[in-house]
């Protein structure tokens, strides 16, 4: 629809050039998966080198992961385009152990796939090589968040994608929706560390 394209604009826009937006949509207008989306378009792309994704719980959290990890290890479309990243995914076939010992070209890909995070493959000349995606709740551990490259260089998070940051609980405490306010103007907008201005967009209902 034309706000579904609205928001896609802000999205893009966010990535590419920054700013922080937040979008109130109704229940079933596809906010997650604009999310997810957004997640994998600025991966593969190489947009941004590290993205933290925040739900309203731990769990909620890991589930997109999870959907962010499936499609580009099930998607033709992706692999089609996206080869250096998606083949090496595939290649491990839901067997993430294998990671550690994974090869190309005699050199590891460093690929990690846990329940709360995913780094791509290092592959030299590919934009999307050793990209990360990190999940977490809300209320987990946000300060001091940091990724290592290829290199050993320590990268802080440049872009924060935030979905449905309260539950129907959360919702009618007027304490709880306040501290979750505070956690989001505070922990995760300053994630990209000191200083630094962090790229966001929030989703709620």
């Amino acid at each position: 629809s034309a706000d579904h394209l609205r928001v896609i604009e802000r999205i893009e826009q966010a990535t590419l050039t920054g700013g922080q937006f937040c979008f109130a949509m109704p229940r079933g207008s596809g906010k997650t998966s604009l999310v997810i989306a957004a997640a994998v378009w600025s991966l593969l792309y190489g947009h941004r080198r590290f993205i933290v994704i925040v739900g309203a719980d731990e769990k909620h959290a890991r589930n997109m992961l999870a959907t962010v990890i499936a499609e580009i290890e099930t998607n033709d479309l992706l692999l089609a385009d996206f080869p250096e990243a998606c083949l090496p995914v595939r290649k491990l076939q839901r067997i993430h152990q294998r990671a550690r010992g994974q090869l190309y070209q005699g050199k590891q890909t460093r690929i990690v796939v846990t329940s709360n995070e995913l780094v791509l493959p290092t592959i030299e000349g590919s934009a999307a090589s050793g990209n990360t995606v990190r999940v977490t709740g809300i209320t987990g551990h946000l300060r001091g968040m940091t990724a290592r490259t290829a290199d050993g260089t320590a990268i802080r998070p440049s872009l924060v994608l935030i979905d449905d940051p309260q539950t129907d609980e959360v919702s009618h405490s007027p304490a709880q929706v306040a501290d979750r306010l505070a956690i989001m103007s505070g922990a995760i907008l300053g994630l990209a560390g000191p200083g630094q201005k962090i790229s966001a967009l929030c989703t709620v209902t």
